[in-house]
């Protein structure tokens, strides 16, 4: 049971980290605060149900139509965010909590409030041994995951781009003094930001039900994620995700579902409180 368990909080928690890099490289990079990212994950989820249901589109093809829709979404709110002035950060919450209600209120209108789901039956096999179980679906997420969380880590750390991004994220104005055009950074970071969330999406309607005000719960999630890894460090992320997973996984055994929030919650009092610059402290 204990390795289950510690699979299932490792597969969750990769999950999670693919969920809030998006969220963590445009805020980064731009200082945008985007409370509309649970909504555009969720929008991405539709768009593959619609793929997938309607047009009989097999699954792994919907992938490249929600990333494509995503792009020229993102670019849209990116076009709306270069117009914002400062403060950033508070005006950004703004102007994305009214671009949130409007995406919500569409799907609303297109798809209902009726709660959908991706099938995809062979998903819900497994591998059984010897008391350990892990089923396809949790195999795919974790091998996902991990594999884009692996070619963002050599975008952004074995490419000139990525080390412009990261100098871009530590300081902007630096930045642009060392002749980084920041305003090419902030389009590339919505750009990628664009992609985790156009891969994410699809993936969350296959484990997750999808309903149009369920973005509140993965915006919270992406929140939370970013402030254990610490604003701007996107190499604490992923040890984010996973310590997160991890306590998710054990609560809901142990304790049962409803404990879940609760456990986040402390959590992540525990670490403002005693770690506040993140898990890595100021290491970037």
């Amino acid at each position: 049971m204990w390795t289950t368990v510690l699979v299932s909080g490792i597969s969750l928690g990769s999950f999670y980290t693919l969920i809030a890099l998006g969220f963590a490289l445009i805020f980064g990079v731009t200082r945008n605060f985007n409370l509309a990212h649970g909504e555009l994950l969720v929008l991405a989820g539709y768009v593959a149900y619609w793929l997938w249901k309607v047009c009989a589109l097999p699954f792994v093809f919907t992938f490249p139509v929600a990333i494509l829709v995503l792009l020229l979404v993102c670019l849209g709110l990116q076009r709306l965010f270069a117009r914002l002035s400062e403060p950033l950060e508070l005006n950004s919450i703004v102007l994305s909590f009214g671009v949130a209600i409007v995406i919500q209120n569409s799907m609303l209108f297109l798809f209902s409030g009726n709660y959908r789901l991706i099938r995809i039956p062979s998903l819900n096999q497994g591998i059984r041994f010897h008391g350990f179980y892990m089923s396809y679906g949790q195999l795919t997420l974790l091998i996902l995951s991990l594999i884009i969380i692996f070619l963002l880590y050599i975008i952004m750390y074995r490419t000139y781009l990525g080390k412009a991004l990261r100098a871009t994220i530590q300081d902007k104005e630096a930045a642009a003094l060392a002749g980084i055009n920041v305003a090419v950074m902030g389009t590339l970071a919505f750009c990628l930001g664009a992609v985790l969330i156009g891969l994410a999406g699809p993936l969350y309607g296959c484990i997750h039900y999808l309903y149009p005000s369920t973005g509140r719960e993965v915006t919270l999630l992406a929140i939370t994620i970013t402030i254990f890894a610490g604003v701007g460090r996107l190499s604490g992320i992923i040890l984010a995700g996973w310590i997160l997973g991890l306590a998710e996984s054990f609560t809901v055994i142990f304790c049962g579902a409803s404990w879940r929030e609760m456990v986040a919650a402390v959590l992540l009092l525990t670490l403002l409180t005693f770690r506040p610059h993140g898990i890595l402290g100021d290491k970037l």
